[in-house]
């Protein structure tokens, strides 16, 4: 089974994940939000301890608090990025963002190396992550689905008690809503839910105490 490690990087508080196989020791590394040398080494600090072996990065999306660090590790480890082909124009306005948000930033993040469709399977060791399609936050949005650890990644989707917000070029709140009630919240009810902010949840309490999905 697979293992997780939670980080908190950038000013947004932008949760990056580390998910591995404890035995093979592969793992992905999804969103890295890395915005300084110190964050950086954080991520490479507990990476290189555990003498983990990085297979690709992989952004759920294309803001800037989400592929800040893309660039970094990509360099470290020799991997590819990896995201749906929709989250192109967001990387492309990885500048424009940066300085929109005030966030350090010394450049464009380069687009990804390989594009992620819905369906697909990524094997992390012994496991699977299932590509899930999750628009309306932004274009190309993704989710990760475990389904032997009964863990998903939401990216900017699905918060604890909150949704994305769908007010950036390429959002839609109708798009999301339908994303979260079609493909989240048909996942069996235990599943956990790591977002991209904040605190995990699960399917059973975001069905029925999420306000914004009633």
């Amino acid at each position: 089974m697979l293992k997780l490690e939670q980080f908190v990087f950038n000013p947004f508080a932008e949760n990056t994940y580390v998910v591995y196989d404890d035995n093979t020791k592969e793992c992905v590394i999804i969103d890295p939000g890395c915005s300084d040398a110190g964050e950086e080494n954080e991520l490479f600090g507990f990476i290189d301890s555990h003498r983990l072996k990085p297979q690709m990065v992989i952004s759920t999306h294309g803001h800037i608090d989400h592929i800040v660090g893309n660039a970094a590790v990509k360099k470290r480890y020799g991997i590819n990025v990896a995201a749906h082909p929709n989250v192109k124009n967001d990387f492309l306005r990885s500048r424009q963002q940066a300085a929109m948000f005030g966030l350090p930033f010394n450049g464009d993040c380069e687009l990804p190396d390989r594009d992620l469709e819905d369906g697909e399977i990524i094997e992390v060791g012994e496991s699977t992550l299932e590509v899930i399609c999750t628009p309306g936050h932004a274009q190309g949005s993704i989710s990760l689905y475990a389904e032997i650890e009964g863990w998903v990644f939401t990216g900017d989707a699905l918060f604890c008690r909150s949704i994305g917000r769908t007010d950036f070029p390429g959002g839609s709140f109708e798009q999301l809503r339908t994303s979260i009630k079609e493909r989240l919240f048909c996942l069996p009810d235990d599943t956990e839910v790591f977002s991209g902010h904040g605190e995990s949840t699960t399917i059973f309490d975001e069905q029925r105490f999420n306000m914004f999905l009633g």
